[in-house]
């Protein structure tokens, strides 16, 4: 019997760490189900040196769950960062001092032809291209292996993305670095990039888009955007995608299209594995009053270690106000449960791929309702107060 024995597709994160860490280049990442992947061994090339299985954060884990020690509501005074972010805009605060230092922020960003990978910035303008919410998988590749090049020069790096991605990374690092900051996002789940793209080519938008928004961020809201590639190549205003065909945001939060090991996510906790976790505060001043404006977004920030306090501490563009950490536990369902695996996740990838679209939304439930275009009258008023 083979001694190497890697991740099955309902334990994989694609964290791509096995086929960077190999030494034979032995390892491979190859289409499993509904867009996914998983690693595949080249038998004939593997020498059985382990150094795959010791990478793996699902096999091998070599990272500590922290509790929170403190539970803020933040926000960034910068209104312009603030309505380019999913919720308060902590994270640009944060990446921004990182780079303000020489340092490099990695992170997801939504590339050519609306793919989702994580790339490395180091100049403030290039922030933005890591703001906001990306409702699917992004892509790593060899992303760990140039966070170690960067670590060992002795530059400051800041880590952020899902926490299975976070986990990845500290496993195949297999020590710890001063100059390294990691910050996970609380996570419902993720999509495969497969299934945004059937879902891109549905509507309409294959090759006529340069670029999508999963939030309408200047009023902290879930609505859809787009902006299109124009005949002169200038974009035009991003614009709302009408509910009735903003059907993936409501397959996303029903659960139709994750990942298999999202259902069983061992980092669906308070306990947290990076330095800082965010969030948008659902929930807040539930348990306590809370009297400043919400209706620009305000960020749910976790400080897990002494380390990460003392950066935030360098923030001055921050605004913050402690909070319990119950309030944000309950307000945030993923900060204590796994999402759902609902009846029609065996099924919704294929329908996705040939239903039309009001035959796929009546069979799911996603139908666009009323308080759709309620919600976006509400954003679109926000948006200007």
């Amino acid at each position: 019997m083979n001694k190497i024995q890697l991740c099955k597709h309902d334990v994989c994160t694609q964290c791509y760490a096995c086929q960077t860490t190999c030494p034979k280049g032995c390892v491979s990442m190859v289409e499993a189900k509904d867009g996914f992947v998983v690693p595949e061994i080249d038998r004939e090339k593997c020498v059985e040196c382990g150094a795959c299985m010791k990478a793996c954060h699902r096999l091998n884990p070599a990272f500590t769950f922290q509790k929170p020690i403190h539970t803020y509501a933040c926000w960034t005074r910068n209104l312009s960062d603030r309505e380019k972010s999913s919720s308060g805009g902590a994270f640009s605060v944060i990446a921004r001092r990182i780079i303000s230092q020489g340092g490099i922020v990695f992170g997801a960003s939504m590339c050519d032809n609306l793919q989702v990978k994580h790339i490395g910035v180091d100049r403030e303008e290039d922030i933005t291209r890591l703001q906001g919410s990306k409702y699917l998988q992004s892509y790593l590749g060899d992303t760990y292996k140039q966070v170690r090049n960067e670590l060992k020069t002795g530059r400051k790096v800041l880590f952020t993305g899902t926490p299975c991605q976070v986990a990845g990374l500290l496993t195949f690092l297999h020590k710890s670095y001063d100059n390294l900051y990691t910050c996970d996002v609380i996570c419902h789940g993720v999509p495969s990039q497969k299934a945004f793209d059937a879902y891109i080519e549905k509507i309409g938008l294959k090759g006529k888009c340069r670029d999508f928004s999963f939030r309408f961020t200047k009023g902290w809201g879930f609505q859809l955007s787009r902006q299109l590639i124009s005949p002169t190549g200038r974009g035009f205003q991003s614009k709302i995608i009408s509910p009735k065909n903003a059907y993936y945001l409501r397959a996303f939060t029903k659960g139709l299209m994750f990942s298999e090991t999202c259902y069983s996510c061992v980092y669906a906790r308070p306990e947290r594995v990076s330095d800082i976790s965010l969030a948008d505060y659902w929930g807040l001043g539930v348990m306590k009053p809370f009297n400043h404006p919400t209706h620009k977004g305000i960020s749910c920030l976790l400080v897990n270690n002494e380390k990460a306090l003392a950066l935030l501490n360098e923030c001055e563009d921050l605004e913050y106000e402690e909070r319990p950490l119950e309030e944000a536990i309950a307000g945030n369902h993923n900060l204590s449960h796994v999402s759902d695996r609902p009846q029609g996740r065996d099924t919704y990838y294929k329908d996705s791929l040939s239903m039309p679209i009001n035959k796929l939304s009546e069979k799911y439930g996603i139908k666009a309702n009323v308080r759709d275009y309620f919600r976006i009258l509400k954003q679109y008023i926000n948006s200007y107060r």
